[in-house]
């Protein structure tokens, strides 16, 4: 008697997922997405994989083949959420019976090869092409959500301008222009992947110049340095969180860099930092501001020196990937630091509210007013063109002119950590 398929669970990447197979020593890994808790979700993941790998060995054993790259998807829409179980039953259902014919291999659909791509799987046939992308959840919203629905049932071979254009046209109204391109870039990808490293069409039907131009009308936002002193010196808000905003004005990092730094990163004793995963996947190290490297070694010497660099009292991190009220609560704490000039809190077509990210553009601008080197700059911020350092250069030139200076030492700035350097 032949042992029950039961399929295979790991954790990792902060969700369960289930490993079957597919023909052979073919395996698939799908992301089960209702299952994100290591230890209560274990049960469901289990049962999960056990559907998923009843479902394989009916694809398996179909009277006419089914792809590999059908019989992923078809398993990628089971692995996800609950509510959207009937339809790839029914499909494997009728493919497995032969009520219906799987498509050829060379008719796979736009929709089969994005989730191929966006669920990792394309990833692990071409490790040396296609490196891991920690957004490739957001990918696959826009995809699910603008571009399947448009065309995603269109063979991949049948692809042309016209089916892009078709999806451009068709996105609502109220995306920003940001947005939109953010749509184009993810359909190019996959038609991009498409071509090499999978060979499955013979060229990208989309040109150059397709993606749309991305025009930043509005101005940005940054804060002055009496305002930072104003905003570190305010003992109303946690330490935890004036430490983080000090060392973001003062260091460049990206938001998701300043909330991922570990202990492990730093390098106190040298003054140095080192980030070795960055949005950019490029290794960069710099020095510390000195008075950066004071403050935190007063802070580990208060917190410890173990884990996350910036937590609060309970250890957590004080900002998370889609944290939605990192911004919010910046702007309150700002207000309730005495910081109240009208232009960081307008919203208007030309100007936006001050965001938790608007903190690194108070690096490069009060940077470039004092001197600093474009070079030096992007060292610190990752920046990979002039083009993107160059839109700050005017609000520079306005800070130069004020004679506004540069950000107070941070270790004197925060009334806590001075009482324990000076």
């Amino acid at each position: 008697m032949s042992r029950q398929a039961t399929g295979s669970i790991r954790y990792y990447g902060g969700c369960w997922r289930a490993i079957v197979t597919l023909r052979g020593t073919s395996r698939c890994t799908v992301q089960l997405t209702t299952c994100p808790r290591e230890v209560e979700d274990e049960e469901k993941a289990r049962a999960r994989a056990r559907l998923l790998a009843e479902q394989a060995c009916l694809l398996r054993a179909a009277e006419k083949p089914v792809g590999a790259e059908l019989a992923r998807t078809l398993l990628q829409l089971l692995g996800g959420s609950d509510d959207r179980h009937e339809r790839p039953l029914e499909a494997i259902r009728r493919l497995s019976t032969g009520e219906a014919a799987p498509p050829p291999v060379a008719s796979m659909t736009f929709a089969e090869f994005g989730y191929a791509w966006t669920s990792g799987e394309l990833r692990s046939r071409y490790p040396d092409h296609i490196k891991k992308k920690k957004t490739a959840s957001q990918d696959a919203r826009r995809l699910e959500n603008h571009v399947y629905p448009v065309i995603g049932t269109i063979p991949l071979e049948e692809i042309t301008l016209d089916h892009a254009l078709a999806v451009m046209e068709r996105l609502p109204a109220h995306l920003k222009p940001a947005s939109r391109r953010h749509v184009a870039q993810v359909m190019s990808r996959v038609l991009t992947l498409a071509h090499f490293p999978a060979r499955v069409i013979t060229a990208n039907p989309l040109p150059k110049g397709f993606l749309p131009k991305l025009i930043d009308e509005k101005a940005y936002t940054f804060l002055y340095p009496d305002e930072d002193r104003a905003l570190l010196g305010s003992r109303s808000i946690p330490l935890h969180f004036r430490l983080l905003y000090g060392f973001m004005a003062r260091e460049g990092m990206r938001r998701s860099e300043a909330s991922d730094l570990v202990w492990a990163d730093v390098d106190l004793e040298r003054g140095a930092v080192a980030l070795v995963e960055n949005k950019t996947r490029e290794p960069r190290a710099w020095a510390l501001r000195p008075d950066c490297a004071r403050a935190l070694c007063a802070w580990r010497a208060r917190r410890g020196g173990a884990g996350r660099v910036f937590v609060d009292e309970a250890g957590e991190p004080l900002i998370t990937r889609g944290d939605g009220r990192a911004t919010p609560r910046f702007r309150e704490q700002l207000r309730s630091a005495g910081i109240d000039r009208p232009e960081l809190y307008e919203r208007s077509e030309t100007r936006h509210p001050i965001r938790l990210h608007d903190l690194r553009a108070t690096f490069i601008t009060i940077s470039l007013a004092n001197g600093k080197t474009e070079t030096w700059v992007a060292d610190r911020t990752g920046h990979r063109s002039s083009a993107m350092i160059n839109r700050y250069r005017r609000a520079a030139r306005l800070v130069a002119e004020l004679g506004l200076g540069d950000l107070a030492d941070m270790d004197r700035a925060i009334p806590e950590l001075s009482e324990v350097t000076s």
